[in-house]
């Protein structure tokens, strides 16, 4: 039976191989970015995190929107992941017969026209006039944050 350093090529090799492995191990972990999901840990001086008080918004290269919302109403936080309608389509979402639906169900997608994102951006506390930049509405799913 061939033990590893003699299929290697000997003992001094497989010392070879084991160095250069942890070698590209560590420069990969220092060189690999490290993104926090959340705002807590975002910087102001990315361009595409608007902080606003409690509530912060993400907007991705790809054009989705993640906002966390602390609304008085809600028992806790939440994370809004918002995609548009004229850019993405969503076969499973959910066309809700009240905005007030999409509370009951996590991590579901609903589709909201841009009248009920609207309505529901106010239900919220937050400026309606977000929804005027979705003409075909909007893709729209919750994450209850430490509910």
């Amino acid at each position: 039976m061939n033990s590893l350093s003699t299929v290697l090529g000997g003992e001094k090799m497989s010392k070879k191989i084991l160095v250069i492995f942890v070698a590209l191990l560590a420069v990969s972990v220092y060189v690999a970015p490290v993104m926090a999901f959340g705002p807590e840990n975002t910087e102001e001086k990315n361009p595409n995190v608007v902080i606003d008080g409690y509530n912060t918004q993400m907007w991705l290269p790809s054009g989705v929107m993640n906002e966390w919302i602390e609304n008085p109403m809600a028992p806790g936080p939440f994370r809004v992941t918002l995609k548009d309608a004229a850019e993405f389509q969503i076969k499973t979402a959910i066309v809700p017969l009240s905005i007030l639906e999409i509370f009951a169900s996590e991590n579901q997608w609903f589709y909201f026209s841009q009248d009920d994102f609207a309505a529901f951006r106010v239900l919220n506390g937050k400026d309606p006039a977000l929804a005027d930049n979705y003409i075909e509405g909007v893709y729209i799913k919750l994450i209850f944050v430490g509910w």
